[in-house]
């Protein structure tokens, strides 16, 4: 039988057990931290290091000999050095120590920032066995924080020097920042109030907001009144996203544009003084055979100068009647031409032309899938004319769902594109042209009134030609000169002149352009049987042919005989002025003087 352990045997082989535990459990530690990418060392009672791993000593960059048994305070620049030896007993007391900012010194002389984390070790006792600590190296993360730092204080300070206001409103309008200026303007700080109420002293949303969607997203700028101080801003809106990349507030950057303002409306002020001065001196000086490309010198016609004159200067809304083939786009084209918007477009649309199931896609354009096949944007008429003229003949062929929809533009209210929700409000000149009886079609609900008023603001009518044909004669000798080019223009016998200008014109001015404009291309006067075959005479075509061949053997004889008829008749027509006559007929004074001289044209 085995003797048993004395007391004295079986304490040893306690501590032999204890110690081999300490040295596995030490081992195991140790492989645990040499593992790690974060620096770790342990320290006895005096601060001496017990152990670093491999983390340790690359961010340092010592050999683990240099380091074993050093003082840690040996590592830390000179300026920590006394805070470790104030902090380290209070480190031993407390026993614990968490984000601890120290500056070390590398072995190159560098030094870096870390972030220190420890505890105390105690033994069976409870008492101070070593401390555990672990630290990251925070120099470029403290670098970038400084400089995010100094980043944020440099914009504060903009955007508080900033003259403007800057201001952050959330999805329910209300203030979330105001920089300096905007605090002044206001008077208190109203973060946390409706934007709309605080900045623009009105109890509903702005106009721009309620016409926009103002958290889409997007970035936007607009300029608006303020009904607060009655003076222009500019804004300039940007979108906030969280990280879903959802809006939740807006970044408002507004601007004092009021004194800029005020000069845009002097000059537009100016601009329209100088138009209508231009315009009044091309009233005083107007050739009165004719203005733009409209051609007469009747009573009639000088009073629709007169009027195209007068309404060229605004933006009234202008009806123009008469039979087809009047020239009413002529006259519509004039005044775009004498008015402000010259330089922009002019639209002619055809109202009878267009499909009723098409028209309104034709004027308000459409967006990419409103209906099937619609794949893209288009851009409807209105679209088009925008800031320039848009002509509407034929007016009265306008459905009543479409006039009310056109009302609503000419009002000011905007229309909305198929398939769109945002109105858009375009800034266009509207005449009208027809050649029914509007008032008419009023009385037999097929035009609306408030619509016929809308578009009748100033009416102008342009006579038949068989009521002012005193122009014909002006009108042939414009159309020959046109359609003649650089050759020679053809004669036209007395006796067919006189057929032109006796004939009723049914197809008024359109008629007599086509007749002479075949006339020229063809050289063959049987393009006249229009005419004959409404004389009842008894004298064929071919008579009166042969008539005027036998006419026009000798060509330069024939010429000299119409071009001094032209002259004598514009001669009497301007009071035998020269200079004036010169300038209707397309030449100088001087030939003008010779030729009166050759064909002996005397004053009667």
């Amino acid at each position: 039988m085995a003797e048993k352990p004395t007391y004295e045997e079986l304490e040893e082989r306690v501590l032999q057990l204890e110690q081999a535990l300490q040295l596995e459990t030490s081992s195991r530690t140790h492989k645990l931290y040499e593992g790690s990418p974060i620096a770790y060392q342990s320290l006895d009672e005096n601060g001496l290091i017990l152990e670093v791993n491999s983390s340790w000593l690359e961010a340092l960059g010592y050999l683990r000999e240099e380091v074993i048994g050093k003082s840690f305070r040996h590592f830390l620049h000179s300026d920590w050095k006394n805070h470790f030896n104030e902090n380290f007993p209070r480190f031993k007391a407390v026993g614990e120590v968490l984000g601890v900012e120290l500056k070390m010194v590398k072995k190159d002389g560098s030094s870096i920032l870390v972030s220190l984390n420890g505890k105390v070790g105690k033994d069976e006792y409870g008492c101070f066995k070593q401390t555990h600590c672990i630290f990251q190296d925070i120099t470029t993360y403290r670098k970038k924080e400084d400089e995010l730092k100094q980043n944020k204080n440099l914009l504060k300070l903009i955007v508080n020097s900033f003259n403007g206001f800057i201001y952050t409103v959330l999805e329910n309008y209300q203030i979330e920042f105001m920089n300096t200026a905007l605090l002044n303007y206001v008077g208190y700080n109203a973060v946390g109030e409706n934007c709309f109420k605080v900045i623009h002293g009105l109890d509903e949303k702005c106009p721009w907001c309620r016409g926009k969607s103002v958290f889409s997203g997007e970035v936007s700028s607009f300029e608006q009144k303020s009904p607060k101080d009655n003076k222009w801003y500019y804004y300039a809106s940007t979108p906030r996203l969280d990280s879903n990349g959802k809006t939740v507030a807006q970044q408002i950057v507004a601007i004092d544009i009021n004194d800029r303002k005020m000069r845009e409306n002097e000059l537009e002020k100016s601009k329209k003084q100088l138009q209508q001065e231009n315009i009044l001196l091309k009233s005083v000086n107007i050739n009165r055979y004719g203005l733009d490309n409209i051609v007469g010198h009747s009573l009639q016609m000088q009073r629709i100068y007169n009027l195209i004159l007068d309404v060229a200067s605004s933006d009234a809304g202008v009806l123009i009647s008469g039979e087809s083939g009047t020239g009413k786009e002529l006259v519509a084209n004039a005044i775009h031409n004498l008015g402000s918007r010259k330089d922009q477009v002019f639209l002619p649309v055809n109202c009878g032309g267009i499909p009723e199931n098409l028209i309104e896609s034709e004027f308000f354009g459409y967006q990419k899938g409103a209906f099937t096949g619609a794949n893209i944007d288009k851009s409807g008429f209105l679209a088009i004319a925008d800031e320039g003229t848009l002509f509407l003949d034929e007016i009265g062929d306008i459905n009543l769902n479409m006039q009310v929809k056109m009302l609503r533009v000419l009002d000011g209210e905007g229309y909305t594109p198929l398939g769109g929700n945002m109105p858009i409000k375009p800034n266009i000149r509207v005449i009208a042209a027809t050649n029914k009886d509007l008032n008419n079609l009023v009385t037999k609900k097929i035009m609306r009134a408030d619509f016929f008023y809308r578009i009748n603001v100033v009416p102008i009518h342009i006579p038949p030609l068989r009521k002012r044909k005193e122009d014909i004669m002006l009108l042939i000798y414009h159309f020959l000169r046109r359609f003649s080019g650089n050759n020679p223009i053809p004669h036209i016998p007395p006796q067919i002149m006189t057929e032109l200008e006796n004939y009723d014109w049914p197809g008024n001015v359109r008629e007599l352009q086509n007749i002479i404009h075949r006339y020229v291309v063809l050289n063959k006067l049987d393009v006249f049987d229009s005419f004959f075959s409404k004389r009842g005479e008894s004298e064929s075509v071919q008579e009166v042919e042969l008539s005027l061949n036998r006419q026009i053997l000798n060509l330069n004889d024939a010429i000299q005989k119409y071009e001094k008829k032209i002259i004598t008749h514009c001669l009497k027509k301007n009071q035998w002025k020269q200079s004036r006559v010169a300038l209707i007929l397309g030449v100088n004074r001087k030939t003008l003087y010779t030729k009166i001289k050759k064909y002996g044209i005397v004053k009667f």
